[in-house]
């Protein structure tokens, strides 16, 4: 029988505790890791509640979030509106997120007045050995608050290895096929299960359409621009583009993201594109003033490495046209269907635009032929990584479990997306050559979901080039627990689904 959920995410999450409780020190990264992430990435992930509303101070202070605030666009602090809670007290004011607790100072905040009423202090880093303490202008004292996410190691550094086969494949060669075919199983339930976690957080601290809005449109920007349109979907919440006309909306989106500059309008636009353009514009200029955000704080867009289809001005058109029909769109995570992917695929996969579905760019000429705004990976992608997590979010939310393994049983039949780069490692570095096993074991989404989920917990994970990954030599356990749980029979009737 099909494990239920989430009972083969606890193997996992057992399997993965006792590996690591068991694993010399050098196999973890000892100290912060240099993180990739900017500081508008960290304040996205903030604002969108992901890092969660209760903390503990750097003084012991308990903290509680009672009200994010605004994403402030313009001078001054990050967030401004906002209401915390410390140590049980109220206190309304902005809030400041850095990377390095000593931006506060050289950022210049220490002596501007329009930092005096901040009411919490968020960082990542600081120094090792010194304190740094914040303080207004006034010389009062501001609480400080370190994410825990990032006061010790943080987990995977920030590269990826050279592909070639590690030390697990000689063990993993050593299982049967319903063996792995278990691990990887549990690994994406646990995967699924996480993200189902982090839509229920975004919900509770925003509501869950806009959760749900955030999500979509993160999957449409792809790994290059993720944190860019999360930003995007932050600064035009869908409850406010639902409340405008589609066009009205659809100029919030584009200008927001920095796509209406008037030499794009006047000068390097093809003719139907102007044309486009300029009714985006004639609504635009109208609010602009209100919204737009400082060049300080512009969407950090990434252009290079992206195919035609995926240009972030074309992704974009896409959120505008769902959030054209969000109407539509919405109760769909909210229905209990006996196939959640063709539901969603019969209302999305048509999904149109007279502008986008024949364009690349706003510069470009028209293509040869109309070209689908979401494509079949997408779709998938989208009910992978958006659709089903948050289906599964509320049912959870809401104490339905028969819901919640109905909504997995229907995941595990997910057919798999094309492959990617970070999909290619991770299948190199656990099955070595052998391609015949590596498409056996990538055939479903699920499958790759667990494949990542293993790569990021334990390659990634791995500082010692291999050689000290506790891995290889546990997997005997994990044997041990796959034959006690009886998971490795979940394989047949997953593809019985079919």
């Amino acid at each position: 029988m099909i494990p239920k959920f989430p009972r083969a995410a606890a193997s996992y999450e057992s399997f993965r505790r006792w590996i690591f409780s068991s694993a010399r020190p050098s196999v973890r990264v000892a100290e912060p890791r240099d993180s990739s992430e900017g500081e508008l990435e960290i304040q996205a992930r903030w604002f969108g509640g992901e890092f969660g509303r209760d903390f503990v101070g750097v003084d012991g202070e308990r903290i509680e979030i009672v009200q994010f605030g605004h994403w402030n666009h313009a001078a001054g602090p990050d967030f401004t509106e906002a209401a915390v809670k410390i140590d049980g007290r109220l206190l309304a004011g902005p809030i400041e997120l850095d990377l390095d607790v000593r931006d506060w100072e050289s950022h210049g905040h220490g002596v501007n007045a329009a930092f005096e009423e901040t009411v919490l202090h968020v960082f990542t880093d600081g120094p090792s050995w010194n304190r740094f303490y914040t303080k207004s202008s006034s010389h009062r004292r501001i609480c400080q608050l370190q994410l825990p996410q990032y006061a010790w190691s943080q987990g995977p550094p920030d590269f990826l290895p050279e592909a070639f086969p590690g030390r697990c494949l000689s063990p993993l060669s050593r299982m049967t096929d319903p063996e792995v075919d278990s691990l990887l199983l549990s690994a994406a339930q646990y995967r699924l299960q996480n993200k189902a976690g982090r839509f229920r957080v975004m919900a509770g601290v925003t509501s869950r359409e806009q959760a749900l809005f955030q999500g979509v449109a993160e999957a449409l920007g792809f790994r290059s621009n993720k944190t860019a349109m999360a930003i995007l979907a932050q600064r035009c919440p869908v409850e406010e583009l639902s409340a405008m006309s589609p066009i009205d909306s659809e100029a919030r989106l584009f200008g927001v993201a920095g796509f209406l500059d008037h030499e794009l309008v006047a000068e390097r636009a093809s003719a139907d594109g102007k044309v486009y353009l300029r009714e985006l514009w004639d609504r635009w200029w109208k609010v602009r003033g209100d919204v737009e955000p400082l060049r300080s704080r512009a969407i950090p867009w990434c252009f290079s490495g992206n195919r035609p289809l995926n240009h972030p001005q074309r992704r974009v058109g896409a959120l505008a046209a769902i959030a054209a029909h969000w109407e539509l769109i919405s109760p769909l995570w909210e229905k209990e269907v006996n196939n959640l992917e063709r539901n969603v695929n019969n209302s999305l996969k048509n999904l149109n635009h007279p502008f986008w579905e024949n364009h690349y760019t706003l510069q470009a000429d028209p293509a040869s032929g109309r070209v689908r705004l979401l494509g079949r990976d997408r779709l998938r992608d989208l009910l992978g990584n958006v659709v089903f997590p948050g289906a599964i979010g509320m049912a959870g939310e809401a104490g339905c479990t028969g819901q919640e393994e109905l909504l997995w049983s229907q995941y595990l039949a997910l057919r798999n997306v094309d492959s990617n780069q970070k999909l290619r490692r991770a299948g190199l570095r656990l099955f070595g050559p052998d391609e015949k096993r590596r498409k056996l074991f990538t055939a479903y989404y699920h499958q790759q979901q667990g494949l990542l989920q293993i790569y990021e917990d334990f390659c990634l994970e791995d500082v010692s080039d291999c050689e000290h990954c506790p891995f290889p030599e546990q997997l005997l356990q994990w044997q041990d627990i796959d034959r006690r749980s009886g998971a490795s029979r979940g394989r047949s009737e997953a593809v019985s689904l079919q």
